[in-house]
């Protein structure tokens, strides 16, 4: 017999986590606040990349409906700039798998049909902690998997923040975001990523959207530096938005500035900004009332989406928690249940995490890692294959000397002559 578990969320962690359970043949009710039709003519909710392990994850539930649609991603260019616009060097490394990214307006909605299909239960409303503590009372289990809207202000209150794992009080970047049409691709298709030690990063890669193939953009701006230019432009005038954009690729990006002459948006709602604070919380929570509740997704781990690991976090670590409830069986959701599923979601995403916050503040020898994978293509791929599996990176990416090593390890051989 199935056994009932709400869960409060529709994102990437919440959506995919019902549907995983749905599929066993658990009773699964679904809480969110926004409906199909909402999310898909709304505003663009991320630029989210998916790697290969998070892809796989699923395909192995039959939800990746884009696969034949949505331009894949074959590797990653890195670009070192300098603060004055000249390029430092550029490299590119080659993904074991493809990547795709797919615009969360087409995802979503599709995702709570199949839901339906499957034979779970949604449920539209607004929440508050009255509703939460019914959910509590009434199912066997309760997940939390959304850090939106208003019920995220409470997420405080519920799951512990873990200050060893959280060493930021305050945004590290503001961000800027935007979807277009007419940029012009590079040759392999890879997702660009531009770093200016001091100033910020840029990201733009292909992806799907409504109206077909796009790219999206991402700036991540330091707060109070020059490419912080975002804060006074309007969501609404899109054409202020997109004109930032490019004063700043020009300034600090030439080299993506040249591919972006003939750019448009994709939707006067493919802008987006805003910032926030990356934070670790306890993956075990308590209500008011003392019950405890499962957090998955955002509501315990908001990585900054600097190295892209939002929704791969929330794909991977949900696999992870599925598997827990279904080995479950019978047995209680107690609070000692949820601390181990909670601790094996944690070892999933963790070096995501680290990885994350280290790249906010680079240390000295990130900048000769780059210098050597420029030299080393193994290297380079290895660099870019941690992105789907970060935890590839350690602990050598710690240290400088860790780089140093890894690097000879990845050598390339020279002939012997003969």
């Amino acid at each position: 017999m199935g056994r009932r578990i709400a869960i409060i969320g529709a994102g990437q962690a919440g959506l995919q986590l019902a549907l995983g359970l749905a599929s066993a043949d658990q009773e699964v009710t679904l809480v969110t606040d926004r409906s199909g039709e909402e999310i898909r003519n709304g505003r663009v909710l991320s630029t989210q990349c998916m790697f290969g392990e998070s892809l796989a994850t699923e395909r192995d539930l039959g939800i990746d409906f884009w696969r034949e649609d949505c331009p894949q991603i074959p590797g990653i260019r890195y670009s070192l700039g300098e603060p004055d616009g000249n390029l430092a060097l550029q490299f590119g490394g080659k993904l074991r798998a493809p990547a795709q990214s797919v615009d969360q307006r087409l995802k979503m909605p599709r995702w709570l049909e199949e839901l339906e299909r499957r034979g779970g239960e949604i449920v539209y409303r607004d929440l508050d902690l009255e509703y939460v503590e019914s959910l509590a009372r009434d199912y066997d289990l309760l997940v939390i998997a959304s850090a939106k809207g208003a019920f995220g202000k409470l997420l405080p209150e519920i799951f512990q923040a873990q200050p060893e794992y959280s060493p930021y009080s305050s945004p590290q970047r503001q961000l800027a975001v935007a979807y277009v049409h007419d940029m012009e691709p590079l040759d392999p298709p890879y997702f660009s990523i531009c770093i200016v030690p001091g100033v910020g990063e840029f990201f733009v890669g292909p992806a799907l959207t409504l109206s077909g193939p796009c790219y999206t953009l991402c700036f991540e701006a330091i707060p109070g530096g020059d490419m912080d230019r975002w804060g006074d432009v309007p969501l609404d005038d899109v054409d202020r938005h997109l004109a930032v954009c490019l004063e700043v690729l020009e300034r600090y990006f030439p080299w993506e500035a040249e591919r972006c002459q003939s750019w448009r948006l994709t939707d006067d709602l493919g802008v987006l900004k805003g910032a926030l604070t990356p934070v670790v919380r306890e993956r075990v929570g308590r209500l008011p009332s003392g019950a405890p509740v499962l957090g998955v997704g955002d509501a315990v781990v908001l990585n900054d989406p600097l190295v892209g690991q939002g929704a791969n976090n929330a794909a991977k670590g949900t696999t992870v928690v599925t598997r827990e409830i279904l080995d479950r069986g019978q047995g209680a959701f107690d609070a000692e249940w949820m601390r181990q599923a909670g601790d094996r979601y944690w070892e999933t995403v963790r070096f995501a995490a680290r990885f994350t916050n280290m790249m906010l503040s680079p240390p000295p020898h990130v900048a000769d890692l780059f210098g050597a994978a420029n030299e080393n293509p193994a290297l380079a791929d290895h660099l870019a294959n941690g992105t789907n599996t970060p935890a590839t990176l350690f602990p050598w990416i710690m240290a400088a000397d860790g780089v140093e090593g890894l690097a000879r390890e990845l050598a390339p051989v020279a002939p012997v002559g003969g």
